[in-house]
């Protein structure tokens, strides 16, 4: 099977190849995400090693071919390494590092490679990146990414209204009707077949819709209002909390930036205010949250979080620098278990892998790729701000640095109650956004600023008091 797989993958690969070229850069990558996403591996695979032949894994090559092409004859600006290259590059490289170091022997079983997810978590996403990042986005690609983006989130929006009310003759790709195939069946799971990767996915694209509100005509307008109330519709019938504050925290962020000045400050205090207020109110609905499961499993989810963070918080105090290896929390973890020095048991964390992506990382390989990984998403932050609030871009250019620090919001709390390093499709939808977002900044013409005029929304930027939109 190894060499017809290879040949297939190949003649893919060439066709992707041959056709790429006749299309944007944006639509290349973003094109990228979306047949990962909805046309991912139970849609088609072919075994070809460590790392099996998908679709957006064959289309990946062929456009990170093109981009070093591109660069090799001139046709992209030559970059210049700023701070968040600098991070990915050093995440990238140290978690290699302690992935090869620490390899697992003939005898560990280990429910996922750490090379696998190291190739397609973290070396993937950050390809994507840099070819967006090395890329000219101006204000029309970046409007296109946004529309792109939003259009997804339809679609994911009707998916996810489907799944719950059970027509499953309009469901696609059809294996998400199969109960025996990913987890979360019984609630919005998406293509991915996982509620909490659904849920991340829909908040980005609800906030590329919001975004695309200002600037649309007035039926489009209510057509973007209309998609932005079914994506987080969507996010709810996911059941999930985390996606929950995720959406939360992308409309608080996005929203107050949006405001004059003299608003936002008032705005995010009573915002976040009546938020924890509604936390403290709905806290035992939230904890006994009745899914697909009991209220009583649902719980005790919650309660496995603090055995995990016992026995991460043990085994860091034992290798608090280096980690026990990239990938390696899965069979290293087990010798901790047997502590009976806590009122709560450990036992039902045997079979799982970490539920939290920083805490994982931190046991996995230090302080150290904590970091690194921190400085990752600060960095990403930071462009978002600096691009949201240049003035000497177009409106649409700000609105993608929104975007972006709407998308690093949304990440960080699934990131805290999931382990996403292992749905690899959130690092490529937030390395996307974040690539975007940095090409835009860096390399984008700043000698044509468009206007605002007549916007129902005022532009994200600080503009001075003869330019504000009233």
């Amino acid at each position: 099977m190894l060499v017809p797989a290879l040949l297939a993958g190949l003649a893919v690969a060439l066709l992707l190849a041959a056709r790429a070229p006749k299309l944007s850069v944006v639509t290349q990558v973003v094109g990228v995400v979306l047949v990962g996403y909805v046309l991912g591996y139970d849609f088609w695979h072919a075994d070809a090693g460590p790392i099996p032949l998908t679709l957006e894994r064959l289309a990946l090559v062929a456009v990170v071919g093109l981009a070093a092409w591109r660069l090799w004859v001139g046709q992209a600006p030559r970059p210049v390494p700023i701070g968040l290259d600098w991070s990915i590059a050093l995440l990238c490289g140290y978690l290699t590092i302690s992935c090869l170091l620490n390899k697992p022997g003939d005898s560990v079983e280990l429910p996922t490679s750490p090379l696998f997810r190291l190739v397609v978590s973290f070396w993937a996403p950050a390809a994507l990146y840099a070819v967006l990042r090395t890329s000219v986005i101006d204000g029309p690609a970046a409007r296109w990414l946004m529309t792109l983006l939003a259009c997804l989130g339809v679609y994911l929006g009707v998916t996810a209204l489907l799944e719950t009310a059970g027509v499953w003759s309009l469901v696609f790709p059809k294996y998400i009707a199969n109960p025996e195939l990913g987890l979360h069946f019984g609630r919005a799971r998406g293509p991915a077949l996982n509620s909490v990767s659904l849920g991340v996915h829909l908040v980005v694209c609800c906030t590329a819709a919001w975004l695309l509100i200002p600037r649309a005509s007035r039926p489009m307008q209510l057509f973007w209002f209309g998609a932005c109330g079914l994506m987080a519709l969507g996010v709810v019938l996911t059941f999930t909390r985390s996606t929950w504050l995720g959406l939360m925290g992308a409309v608080l962020v996005v929203t107050c930036l949006q405001l004059p000045r003299v608003w936002r400050k008032p705005a995010f205090v009573t915002a976040s205010v009546l938020g924890v207020l509604l936390l403290v109110v709905g806290k035992d609905a939230i904890v006994e949250l009745k899914r697909e499961d009991s209220g009583a499993v649902s719980a005790h989810s919650v309660q496995q979080r603090e055995a995990f963070a016992y026995v991460s918080a043990q085994m860091f105090k034992d290798t608090p620098l280096w980690g026990v290896g990239f990938g390696r929390f899965y069979d290293k973890k087990l010798p901790y278990l047997t502590d009976r020095r806590q009122s709560f048991e450990l036992e039902s964390i045997r079979p799982l892998h970490h539920h939290n992506t920083l805490l994982g990382l931190l046991v996995e390989t230090g302080m150290l790729g904590l970091f690194a990984f921190l400085a990752v998403l600060a960095g990403m932050a930071w462009v978002g701000w600096r691009l949201a609030h240049d003035m000497t871009l177009s409106s649409d250019c700000n609105r993608l640095g929104l975007l972006c620090l709407g998308a690093v919001v949304n990440y960080l709390p699934s990131a805290l109650f999931h382990d996403l390093s292992l749905i690899h499709s959130e690092q490529w939808l937030l390395f996307t956004v974040a690539g975007a977002a940095t090409g835009c900044w860096l390399n984008a013409d700043r000698s044509a600023i468009e206007s605002d005029d007549a916007l129902p929304f005022p532009s994200v930027a600080d503009a001075p008091p003869q330019q504000a939109v009233a």
